[in-house]
């Protein structure tokens, strides 16, 4: 009878343990895939809804949907026709944005001659696909953002533009197939999501006293078992270093950006292999603001990347 009880109690605990590494994993996951949820960002909205309004006056803008190649979400967007187009702008927004937020870049590709098609990333805007990914799964919508400038729209030249979270996101795309696009622009992108992971990682350590090594060992076993990947997979120089990209590709940061610093820029530079690459560094700038603030500046770097590699 007391090896019965002593065996009970064995069992009791080691189905609470499981069940408190289950809770740590199920939590480390949905806040690591659900950093800002879909309602924020369209929140969010209102706060540069003006400044999208203006831009989009007295453009012709058309409202879209993009399948998707997963067949489990559609890809909202907007397509705005240049009449003077040579080609076809791919724009991918950062965190907490939407395809309406990229009013400033997009202007600079507008009155560089370009058309304009940007769309919502997963978990942000109207894009009901769940989870952010940081670039992994985002990277088959920029993909098929890119088949349909090809396809559809009849692009003859497709740029592939991506800003903050989503420049991991256009390095990804570009490192499973590089093959539409003529060229990539990365503006203040992120390198390694894991040094935004890690700072979370280190918060919860501080304030409640989880080791960084389970959290992290049991998030790898939710992400691999839900979307099939881990941690080290959302670095995205990674992807960069073991593709073959060959289209020309440019890199802008500012030496003053504290959410994605200098070195994310130059980590992406070194890992990208061939001689077909520039990087730019702003001077005084926040974080994407550039383009917003010194426009002319920010079109100029753009335009004389694509003459130096005009065929």
């Amino acid at each position: 009878m007391k090896k019965k009880i002593i065996k009970i109690i064995g069992l009791i605990i080691v189905l609470l343990c499981l069940g408190f590494l289950g809770f740590i994993g199920k939590a480390s996951f949905d806040g690591l895939t659900n950093i800002a949820s879909r309602e924020e960002t369209q929140k969010n909205i209102n706060s540069y809804r003006d400044k999208y309004e203006s831009f989009a006056k007295g453009k012709s803008i058309e409202e879209i949907k993009i399948k998707s190649s997963q067949k489990d979400h559609d890809i909202p967007a907007i397509f705005i026709k240049n009449p003077d187009a040579k080609g076809l702008a791919v724009m991918v927004h950062g965190m907490g944005g939407t395809k309406y937020s990229l009013y400033g870049p997009g202007q600079a590709f507008y009155d560089l001659g370009y058309s304009l098609l940007i769309y919502d990333q997963r978990n942000s805007g109207d894009n009901e696909a769940t989870y952010n990914t940081f670039g992994i799964l985002e990277s088959f919508d920029a993909l098929d953002a890119i088949s349909y400038g090809k396809n559809t729209l009849d692009a003859q030249e497709i740029i592939l533009y991506g800003e903050s979270y989503g420049g991991a996101t256009a390095l990804i795309a570009a490192s499973r197939d590089s093959s539409l696009i003529d060229y990539l622009i990365l503006d203040s992108p992120v390198s390694d999501s894991n040094e935004f992971a890690d700072k979370v990682y280190k918060q919860v350590e501080e304030e409640q006293g989880l080791p960084i090594g389970l959290m992290k060992f049991m998030t790898n076993i939710f992400l691999k078992a839900k979307l099939g990947f881990t941690l080290k997979d959302i670095d995205a120089s990674k992807w960069a270093k073991e593709a073959d990209i060959n289209t020309p590709v440019l890199i802008i940061n500012s030496d003053n950006d504290k959410v994605t610093p200098v070195h994310m820029g130059e980590d992406i530079y070194k890992s990208i292999r061939g001689d077909k690459k520039e990087i730019y560094t702003a001077k005084g700038f926040g974080h994407t603001k550039f383009a917003e603030e010194n426009p002319q500046g920010f079109k100029d770097v753009i335009s004389n990347f694509l003459k130096n590699y005009r065929n």
